[in-house]
């Protein structure tokens, strides 16, 4: 009954799509009425360091899966996962793209981890698929040719993070640590942009090597830095090590970082009583009891696992209800499910997905969702007990 409910939340409208969406290509108009299964091809890390947070967003991706098929069965759609280790590296990323889009041949692929992305946009254009981000969150990644992004991005959420860090905390000096790679890089660019344009100032930026396993030096720089306030962009690793580092080294500059650092079982570990107070944006979306029941859902697959991520699993679960949603479109138009096409439906027309609700990417293919400023007062806490001491909508 918890799969029939989480579904039925959603409540979609593909009327605009039967008069026919903009771009769309070789449309017949003679609507496709059989049955038929469609790919969605999966690329995360299914080794290596970032192997959890793979595997549980591809729970998270067939439970999707699952109730979309239940609610799209009457419209004769059905979607079939074909997953591929990405590894969370570049590389890792275009063997797995070549592989999904030009073995699989699926007109979608869903992913994360902004090397993967970056590195795969090339492959989805040449091979013409629809590349889903639900993961990675760089603003550099905006605009970026067939590429989705269902979640919020940093742009958008930094905004709002430094209008808080300056106007409510009094905050004026800055420091960054950030992992020297496309993701940490975009992200402390726009992070210094938003604080800048305040009339704030950078004292210091230090990187970090991706999968780093001392952050000493980096932390000893900052301790000297003068800044009131230490933003923090790194992934898993890198990111333990720097809040090990900083609880040996009892820094009391106040920290803050994205939902991927604050939510990370993993980080609050490391980082122990030197996490409590840390402040971070969330993406997590606004309906909480859909959010909650889908978690319940998951760990229901894998008792024994623990969730890390629970911000990013809403936008994973969402993606195949807005693929098939699109793929229902084009079917009313007798137009070929292709990736081009998707992109074109979705560029076109704002769809609905459970527990995001309204899901308009209209706007460069980019989600804009709410900005939750949430902050730690237990690191050994469930994050969605985290305080939220801020909140901008969406709209």
């Amino acid at each position: 009954m918890a799969a029939l409910s989480l579904a039925a939340a959603c409540t979609t409208s593909s009327d605009a799509g039967s008069s026919g969406s903009t771009g769309v290509q070789d449309a017949t108009g003679a609507a496709v009425t059989a049955d038929a299964t469609y790919k969605l091809g999966l690329a995360l890390p299914f080794t290596g360091p970032a192997a959890s947070y793979g595997e549980e967003y591809r729970i998270a991706v067939q439970l999707g899966i699952d109730d979309a098929n239940e609610q799209f069965a009457s419209d004769g759609i059905q979607l079939e996962m074909v997953t591929q280790d990405s590894q969370a590296t570049a590389e890792g990323g275009v063997n797995a793209m070549n592989r999904l889009g030009a073995v699989d041949e699926a007109p979608a692929v869903l992913t994360a981890w902004s090397a993967v992305v970056a590195s795969g946009a090339s492959v989805a254009q040449d091979l013409g698929f629809a590349m889903f981000n639900a993961g990675a969150q760089s603003p550099s990644l905006i605009g970026t040719p067939h590429l989705v992004n269902a979640l919020p991005m940093n742009d958008a959420q930094l905004s709002n993070f430094s209008q808080y860090l300056m106007e409510e905390k009094g905050y004026e000096d800055f420091a960054i640590i950030y992992v020297d790679n496309e993701s940490g890089q975009g992200t402390a660019d726009a992070f210094t942009e938003a604080v800048e344009e305040r009339g704030g100032s950078i004292v210091a930026e230090e990187s970090i090597r991706q999968d780093a396993t001392d952050a000493t030096t980096q932390i000893a720089k900052i301790q000297e830095s003068g800044a009131d306030f230490v933003y923090i962009q790194t992934l898993l690793v890198e990111g333990a090590a720097t809040m090990q580092a900083a609880r040996e080294a009892n820094l009391q500059i106040p920290l803050g970082s994205y939902a991927g650092f604050g939510e990370s079982r993993v980080i609050r570990d490391a980082g122990q009583e030197a996490m409590n107070g840390l402040i971070y944006m969330s993406h997590i979306p606004e309906d909480m009891d859909a959010v909650r029941g889908l978690l319940d859902r998951m760990q229901a697959v894998e008792p024994e696992r623990v969730l890390a991520n629970q911000s990013y699993n809403s936008y994973f679960y969402a993606v195949p209800f807005i693929y098939a949603e699109a793929i229902k479109i084009l079917r009313e138009q007798g137009a070929p499910v292709t990736g081009e096409n998707v992109l074109a439906v979705l560029d076109d027309e704002a769809l609905t997905a459970p527990i995001l609700g309204d899901v308009d990417l209209t706007n460069q293919l980019t989600y804009t969702g709410p900005t939750l400023i949430q902050q730690i007062d237990d690191y050994q806490a469930d994050p969605l007990d985290d305080t939220t001491v801020d909140a901008v909508s969406a709209d």
